[in-house]
């Protein structure tokens, strides 16, 4: 099998953040930290990390192509459209699930009464992704997060999504360098236990470079 050099790996990372006007705003606790550790692990194996991070205050790592982006259509949008280019994904964000139905143009004004805000379900991207015909050939690797290890269910979005690998984490992880994880695989995979964001990213591009045929 012919090896790849410098494979093209796309990367999201961070939050999203759902507008409901011009001030307020839905989002999550993910920091982004876990994406930017996979892109640093991906470019320090020769590869070529093209980082989509959402709204952090991290700083895009020096030398590591960065795309921002707000909400979850955003990056939708730049996911797709980085396919066609990359050699494998891999989804590390904290993509909302919901987005306002009917976002504000201007400021919503207090009332006494209660509040009812109207959610609609944004695009789930690994479901979309496994449709389209970029995606043969592709590593895809998505993350599947938990207030508690929850491995069947990690198994069952590696199944239904299409992934070749998964990484099932919990909630612990948000705000801090190390995360408690497994890698899951079509045919196994390994539980990680408590382990720094660094050295599961290095484990994890490890595993998608045997996949690639990765120098």
């Amino acid at each position: 099998m012919q090896k790849n050099p410098s494979p093209r790996i796309l990367i999201t990372a961070g939050p999203t953040a759902e507008d409901i006007d011009p001030v307020r705003f839905i989002c999550n606790r993910s920091t982004g930290r876990m994406g930017v550790e996979v892109a640093l692990a991906v470019k320090q194996a020769g590869g070529l990390p093209r980082l989509i991070l959402g709204p952090t205050h991290l700083n895009p790592p020096d030398g590591i192509e960065t795309i921002r982006v707000r909400s979850a259509a955003d990056m939708h949008r730049e996911v797709v459209a980085g396919l066609a280019w990359a050699d494998g994904l891999v989804m590390t964000a904290a993509v909302a699930d919901y987005t306002p139905a009917e976002p504000l143009t201007a400021k919503l004004k207090k009332s006494d009464g209660d509040l009812v805000l109207r959610l609609k379900r944004t695009v789930d991207i690994l479901a979309d992704v496994k449709t389209r015909p970029e995606r043969a050939g592709m590593v895809v690797v998505g993350f599947s997060l938990d207030v508690d290890m929850n491995l069947d269910e990690g198994r069952r979005k590696l199944r239904e999504k299409n992934l070749d690998l998964i990484v099932v984490n919990t909630v612990s992880s948000f705000g801090s360098g190390r995360e408690t994880a497994a890698i899951l695989s079509r045919d196994g995979g390994r539980e990680l236990g408590d382990i720094d964001k660094s050295a599961l990213a290095t484990h994890l591009v490890a595993m998608m470079g045997s996949l690639l045929h990765w120098e």
